[in-house]
């Protein structure tokens, strides 16, 4: 699903491409596509990303994060990552959110993590919807809310990040069946926002 997601915004970034644009967009997206290769191709994503698209910021500021390619750097990778977050860039959002939550180049900020996480989970982003039922079961950043636990993480589970069943199942046990029957009632609601 992941894969897919970022195919559709190299072609979408294909397409507003200058010609001599494109080939730096292909070895940039490449990294994206193939995790195993992180940070292979650092220079043609800093020229994709200096001229704004989301999926090579996105790559640019995993790739600090990672020490990949470059040294870890949190603080210039959280700059990139921000950058493709107010573009609404559903994976920079949530690996944002992340940073938050694990204090990586900042202090731990569960409220603004949960933030992020919503607004990539909001968009159908199933590892964001998957992070943000967690945060709503532990009460990480938000009052601690099994109903909406219980919402996100059959989202997530429904789009395939299968961790979330087990997570679910965990929350569910402590819930009554009225609060199940309502948590379904809104998972049948949940519509996406579009990006």
């Amino acid at each position: 699903m992941r894969i897919l997601f970022h195919l559709a915004i190299l072609v979408s970034a294909l397409a507003v491409a200058k010609p001599a644009d494109a080939d730096d967009a292909v070895e940039c997206t490449r990294d994206a596509l193939s995790l195993s290769h992180f940070g292979r191709d650092f220079d043609a994503c800093r020229r994709v990303a200096k001229e704004g698209s989301p999926l090579a910021e996105y790559v640019l500021g995993e790739m600090y994060n990672r020490g990949l390619g470059v040294p870890r750097d949190y603080s210039e990778g959280s700059v990139w990552l921000r950058r493709a977050a107010d573009q609404r860039f559903a994976p920079a959002q949530t690996a944002l959110g992340y940073m938050f939550q694990q204090g990586q180049g900042m202090s731990v900020n569960h409220a603004e993590a949960v933030e992020w996480y919503r607004k990539a989970a909001e968009q159908g982003y199933a590892e964001a919807q998957h992070k943000l039922g967690v945060q709503y079961s532990e009460g990480w950043g938000v009052s601690q809310d099994d109903v909406l636990a219980y919402m996100w993480l059959s989202l997530a589970g429904t789009a395939t990040e299968t961790s979330a069943h087990v997570d679910r199942a965990t929350v569910t046990k402590r819930m009554s069946k009225q609060q199940i029957e309502t948590a379904e009632q809104l998972v049948r609601a949940w519509k996406p926002t579009s990006p």
